[in-house]
């Protein structure tokens, strides 16, 4: 029953909010979880912006402050940097304000003679960044990415994402990533739990993509829902399934307040 589960963790880009609008019921549903005294948990892939420009944007959008938690690839990527990669010189990819909180996190950066490559979702990128990352791939050094995601689900429709970024690279140099840090290896999830300190069978996770956010979600042991709202349409789902569909975010409130099985 959803009434007894403890940590919701939720993706953010089509599942809660698309664009500057939030999507249908995301405001309810952040409420309903708070009523049962749960926690909610935004896991998001998108590694363009840090964690505290999250919570910047979800509160000028009206949700109140004590509603919620956010947690990035970024940060994930930071983490396993400093576990499998401590104090070694990284050329990142990424935007401005991600690139301070690598420093500020510990990260030692470093364009010009880097002994890894860290790809994050930079929509500030230019040709001259793209040409010595493809330099510095093709000389062997470990290449690790934040996230998968092919597009970025936006008001105007999907835009380029890391996973285009990944494609147009290895059509250059041959070279995939060594390491993808966030959804949907199952680890990123499983982080979650544990800082929150709640096991899968407490757990649902919620999301727009089947490859990333579902596919973690059934990896980690976890109750599983996919909304249409955002990447995903009706017709891409498979016949056979083993997570719950619902249009919405919001359509989980009703299964929540009914006490429904999932």
């Amino acid at each position: 029953m959803l009434t007894n589960k403890r940590l919701f963790v939720s993706d953010m880009d089509g599942t809660f909010y698309l664009g500057d609008g939030l999507l249908k019921g995301s405001l309810e549903f952040a409420n309903a979880v708070h009523r049962l005294g749960s926690k909610l948990v935004f896991l998001t892939n998108n590694s363009s912006r840090t964690p505290e420009e999250y919570i910047r944007k979800l509160t000028k959008l009206g949700v109140d402050r004590t509603l919620f938690e956010v947690y990035t690839s970024g940060e994930a990527t930071i983490s396993f940097l400093k576990r499998d990669f401590p104090n070694k010189r990284v050329f990142l990819l990424s935007t401005p304000s991600v690139r301070e909180m690598f420093r500020k996190s510990g990260v030692n950066l470093d364009d010009n003679s880097p002994e890894l490559l860290v790809l994050a979702y930079d929509t500030t990128i230019n040709y001259e960044r793209i040409r010595k990352a493809a330099l510095f791939i093709r000389q062997g050094i470990p290449f690790i990415a934040t996230h998968p995601d092919v597009n970025c689900p936006t008001e105007d429709g999907p835009v380029p994402d890391v996973g285009s970024f990944l494609s147009l690279f290895e059509a250059s140099t041959g070279r995939r990533p060594d390491n993808i840090i966030g959804k949907p290896d199952p680890t990123i999830l499983k982080m979650v739990m544990d800082d929150f300190g709640y096991g899968p069978e407490e757990t649902v996770m919620i999301g727009d993509r089947i490859y990333t956010d579902i596919e973690c979600g059934l990896s980690a042991g976890v109750d599983t829902y996919l909304v249409l709202s955002g990447e995903t349409t009706a017709d891409m789902v498979p016949d056979s399934h083993s997570y719950e569909v619902v249009n919405n975010i919001g359509s989980i409130i009703e299964i929540i307040e009914r006490g429904n099985t999932v």
